[in-house]
């Protein structure tokens, strides 16, 4: 039976979480409460111990070749899917991640720390927006409703996109970042890279920073250099479309809540917004729907951006119980 500490969490988890945090930006606040925690049992100590080695496991990871064609069929014949911690411990040498405000408590000490349990995948709910630091020093900023799986050990460090939208600012390592999404994945190293995968099974990918290169089909597709502020989308048939960055689907400012459009339909930017909105916005006649609209606009705030867009074409704004409807006066 593996030994708990602080309540139901494993001690080698809560030593894990330790590790991390005494490594972060809250070490010194934290330093007495760590203590005590080690002191607490011997084996705390043998735990924190253990933790260690797992981490100079990892960073002493031999490099791998330039991140390629080979090194992608390379990863591909040795990580074979997304365990959870408890079945894939003897596979993967350690995989924390630390979550910035407002994210998991530290196991054992619940609203003390910003940290998620080994393992876990990163998720935000409906109308949040969330930045994630990961143990190679990379983070990951989830658009509202999304959710990325994480894998990091055994000479490879991956991330799966399931669901939603997310920026990845890669940190530069001897492994590059392997990104799978949808029937596709881009490899990339020091670079900020957004990724959003829709409910049609849709995938944009926009190049911010650095290089990386893009498959439509991870298994058999040609590599396609990403060029930075072009959109490039597939679908499960592996076919890429090149997009200009005046119709990207993803807005630079999106981490912040705003999109900017030189010109996009108002019943697709209200689309847009109602990935935020709890009650969400109703165009209710198709003349309004078609209309035109240009501007930046804070979508993630969904009463203000309901009156802004009414103010604009003379719209009236009801509230009912199912729904902010737009109008016609």
């Amino acid at each position: 039976m593996t030994s708990t500490s602080g309540g139901d969490y494993p001690v080698d988890e809560v030593a894990q979480a330790w590790l991390i945090k005494m490594r972060g930006e809250d070490a010194g606040a934290l330093r007495g409460e760590f203590e005590g925690w080690l002191l607490a049992s011997a084996d705390h100590g043998e735990a924190y111990r253990r933790a260690e080695h797992r981490m100079a496991a990892l960073a002493v990871l031999k490099g791998s070749q330039r991140y390629g064609s080979s090194h992608a069929e390379a990863r591909r014949g040795r990580v074979s899917g997304w365990l959870p911690w408890g079945a894939a411990a003897t596979a993967i040498a350690l995989l924390i991640v630390v979550i910035g405000a407002g994210g998991a408590s530290l196991p054992g000490q619940p609203g003390s720390a910003s940290i998620a349990r080994a393992a876990e995948p990163l998720i935000t709910q409906r109308g949040e927006i969330r930045t994630f630091r990961l143990a190679d020093g990379s983070s990951a900023t989830l658009d509202t409703d999304s959710r990325l799986d994480v894998a990091f050990g055994n000479g490879d460090r991956s991330v799966r996109l399931v669901k939603g939208r997310v920026r990845l600012s890669i940190a530069s390592q001897a492994i590059p970042l392997h990104i799978d999404a949808g029937p596709g994945a881009a490899i990339a190293n020091d670079a900020e890279i957004d990724l959003s995968l829709d409910e049609a099974g849709t995938v944009s990918a926009v190049l911010r920073r650095g290089d990386a290169d893009l498959r439509a089909d991870a298994k058999t597709g040609p590599a396609t250099s990403l060029s930075r502020g072009r959109t490039l989308t597939y679908r499960d048939d592996g076919k890429l479309q090149l997009r200009t960055p005046q119709a990207s689907d993803i807005p630079a400012t999106w981490p912040e809540g705003w999109s900017e459009y030189r010109s996009i339909r108002l019943d697709k930017l209200v689309a847009e917004a109602n990935r935020y909105a709890v009650i969400p916005i109703v165009i209710d006649d198709r003349t309004s729907a078609a209309l035109e609209v240009s501007g930046r606009f804070h979508l993630s705030e969904t009463e203000a951006f309901a009156e802004r867009i009414a103010i604009l074409f003379g719209l009236r704004v009801d509230r009912t119980a199912r729904g902010i409807h737009l109008r016609r006066r």
